[in-house]
């Protein structure tokens, strides 16, 4: 499998992602819209089919991606619902604005709300959590975690590394271990600790078929701690260099034949209508492999550990 450009890039989307939301939020200042909604009027709007978005957050049209896992994220934030036949998994929820346009795709799809029974996460920033608590009253679906990033969810903090914009606190109805399977229906997701990005930071693993064959999906989002953030001796995460470390190491036990990402304007560049038109075999299975994918993260982050060290000795 060859290693396309799109995914070279993907990273560099992925740690860009916040950076660029606290840019929309300056440029909201400027040109008079909000960059942050009071929850009465947000969900006011949802209610009315209406939604705040940046650029990031624009809404797109839902799709099947393979199996019983369909896309109902935005534009580069991704959603993911997975079905089974007693009910569905929602992973992640994107910022407040996207509620209304998760629901309607989840809906333009033929499915119900109220058939999400869990709320996934695959770490607590604002941009992939802060849909929690509205989504929750509106399906009234359970929420998981690993243990690591549930205070997050319940305090309504970032407390990772970036320390960045925070949400409306949720309930955490069950905190996961590393490695703790939960079942619904016939589906079996499995989380896969990788600090660093945040504390529980959490790579989701599945099996599904898909023309008769069988695939192992992960959803990555665990890329280490972000641009910007000390690495060595932080004061908040005295360990966050052997943490991140660990998750590196942690996700490369994975199988993955597929990988899905949190933002995923650039993996999916090129190939979005191709996965549309559901073309098979199926286009994400040029991916770079996984363990490559992975290997290739850790060496990123190793160099950045290195740089901070020949700084710190000048």
């Amino acid at each position: 499998m060859k290693f396309s450009i799109a995914m070279m890039t993907a990273v560099l989307s992925s740690m860009l992602a916040v950076q660029g939301f606290a840019q929309d939020a300056a440029q909201s200042e400027n040109t008079g819209r909000p960059g942050r909604l009071d929850l009465l009027t947000l969900e006011q709007k949802v209610a009315n089919g209406q939604s705040f978005h940046t650029h990031q957050s624009e809404a797109v049209e839902p799709f099947r991606i393979l199996g019983n896992i369909y896309f109902v994220g935005a534009s580069n934030i991704a959603s993911y619902l997975i079905t089974t036949q007693q009910g569905h998994f929602l992973l992640d929820t994107g910022v407040q604005g996207m509620t209304g346009d998760i629901k309607r795709n989840v809906e333009a799809l033929g499915f119900r709300m109220s058939d999400i029974k869990i709320i996934l996460s695959s770490h607590a920033h604002f941009d992939h959590i802060q849909g929690h608590a509205i989504m929750q009253r509106m399906t009234g679906a359970q929420v998981f975690a690993l243990e690591a990033d549930a205070d997050a969810l319940e305090a309504g903090k970032d407390l990772s590394p970036l320390g960045f914009e925070g949400w409306e606190p949720v309930k955490v109805d069950r905190r996961l271990q590393d490695g703790e399977s939960i079942n619904l229906g016939e589906v079996t997701l499995t989380p896969t600790w990788a600090p660093g990005h945040s504390p529980g930071c959490t790579t989701w693993s599945m099996q599904t078929q898909d023309a008769g064959e069988n695939f192992d999906v992960v959803f990555f989002g665990c890329n280490g701690p972000n641009d910007g953030v000390q690495l060595i001796n932080n004061p908040r995460f005295p360990t966050l260099v052997e943490d991140a470390l660990f998750g590196f190491d942690n996700m490369a036990k994975l199988q993955a034949d597929i990988y899905l990402t949190g933002h995923p304007q650039a993996p999916f560049e090129g190939i979005l209508h191709l996965m549309r038109v559901q073309v098979r075999p199926h286009p994400l299975l040029n991916q770079q492999p996984w363990a490559d994918f992975i290997a290739a993260r850790k060496q990123d982050f190793e160099a950045r550990v290195q740089a901070e060290q020949d700084s710190l000795r000048q």
